[in-house]
């Protein structure tokens, strides 16, 4: 049911990301990556109630949208 969550999250949040990269100076960006930022950290307290071997399938499943999101987004304001 968790791993079911966070596949859920991480669409949507890939769906946040690419509204944020068409709308990068607009108004509502800062709102996506406020949404965003809620939706990393409901995932990342998923991923913690896992058991090991379900969370470390979960964490592979989202280490290249977390990179690239770290990479493009985690220090903007």
């Amino acid at each position: 049911m968790r791993m079911r969550t966070v596949r859920n999250q991480i669409r949507l949040i890939r769906e946040h990301l690419e509204a944020m990269q068409r709308d990068a100076h607009g108004l509502e960006y800062s709102e996506w990556k406020n949404e965003v930022d809620s939706l990393w950290k409901h995932t990342f307290a998923q991923i913690g109630q896992m058991k090991p071997g379900v969370q470390q399938s979960a964490l592979e499943m989202i280490k290249e949208l977390w990179t690239t999101y770290l990479t493009h987004y985690a220090l903007e304001t």
